[in-house]
């Protein structure tokens, strides 16, 4: 499926950068140029292959910094012929951007900045970039005929960038979802109370995983994950059931548009309840589950008239960039050809 690259590629270092909103508070990304871009010319049809620009934007969640997306960069720069600009960047408190958001602390921050927050920082930061490193006029952003974004999120990742593509419509034409979280409701509500007079043990134990365990393995997720906790970030998560209420909703589409190119990806049932029972938490197989049917839920929301299946990362658990940053980079371009192609495209 991978090509051999053309020309070798020189990686550029982390660098920093300023926003316009938060001008003292310096953010660390790293910008990626083009790897030997191949030209598309007006006279080929169909008409939308006459743009210039193309954008992947890696969106981390909690767990893991930008440095984690390298290895996947690395695959895509050295097996495939052309491969378009990358941006990767740490939120404020997390990874190389050891600054906090200026906002935290200030009246109604008091737990910190939230989702959307980050969001309307990512939106300068990609608007910086367009600016500086690309060379795209601020005016031509929104319409998408001469700068298009492709997004890869993962675990919150994928809520940021579900947000983005709601709030700033019109700059992108394709979204990966790297095994999102549970964006609609709390831990506490999404695995059931033991302590509930309608509790069945039936739905949690099973002939490996006890119900103590399960009481345990709950209430450590909940005192860990949940949407009070605190986090390196100061990242207020308790607005997200409002923010995205819906895992199916609402339909977000692509530039000028149309229809918004989307894979969504999940883990791997049998790895992910193999690591978790390995780890401290101790997690029952039902949490993948749970994410999973939440995964089928986020196939609905662009407006195609049927949605993709969930592809299943194997072998991995829910950091799938880390366990197989091959498959995540094979998936991104097939991404990539679909955004260029649609969904019945050449082969790769």
């Amino acid at each position: 499926m991978f090509q051999t690259p053309r020309a070798p590629y020189t990686y550029p270092e982390p660098t920093a950068l300023t926003i316009a909103s938060k001008p003292e508070s310096p953010i660390v990304h790293t910008y990626f140029p083009p790897n030997n871009p191949a030209p598309v010319l007006a006279s080929e049809p169909p008409a939308e292959r006459a743009f210039a620009h193309r954008l992947i934007v890696f969106v981390n969640g909690l767990g893991l910094p930008a440095s984690s997306w390298l290895p996947t960069i690395k695959l895509l720069h050295a097996h495939t012929e052309s491969c378009p600009s990358i941006l990767t960047y740490d939120r404020f408190g997390q990874g190389l951007t050891t600054v906090r958001d200026p906002l935290d602390g200030t009246p109604g921050k008091e737990r910190g900045h939230d989702f959307l927050d980050v969001v309307n920082d990512l939106h300068e930061i990609i608007l910086r970039i367009a600016q500086t490193k690309i060379g795209v006029d601020i005016q031509d952003l929104p319409n998408g005929e001469k700068f298009q974004v492709i997004f890869i999120g993962a675990s919150i990742g994928a809520a940021i960038c579900r947000l983005y593509v709601q709030h700033h419509p019109g700059i992108a034409v394709g979204m990966m979802l790297l095994d999102s979280n549970i964006a609609n409701a709390d831990y506490s509500d999404v695995f059931p109370d033991p302590d509930a007079p309608d509790f069945d043990p039936t739905t949690v134990v099973k002939e490996d995983y006890t119900l103590e365990q399960y009481i345990e393995a709950r209430k450590t997720l909940v005192d860990m994950f949940g949407l009070h906790v605190l986090n390196l970030e100061m990242l207020d998560r308790s607005n997200s059931p409002v923010l995205l209420p819906y895992a199916d909703k609402p339909k977000l589409k692509g530039v000028t548009g149309k229809n918004l190119q989307l894979m969504v990806v999940g883990h791997d049932t049998d790895k992910f309840a193999e690591l978790s029972l390995e780890s401290p938490l101790k997690t029952p197989k039902s949490v993948s589950m749970i994410i999973n049917k939440y995964n089928k839920g986020l196939t609905k929301i662009t407006e195609h008239d049927y949605p993709f299946p969930v592809e299943i990362a194997k072998g991995c658990g829910h950091f799938i960039q880390k366990d197989d940053p091959a498959f995540v980079a094979r998936m991104i371009k097939i991404m990539f050809q679909r955004t260029l192609w649609g969904d019945s495209g050449p082969p790769l």
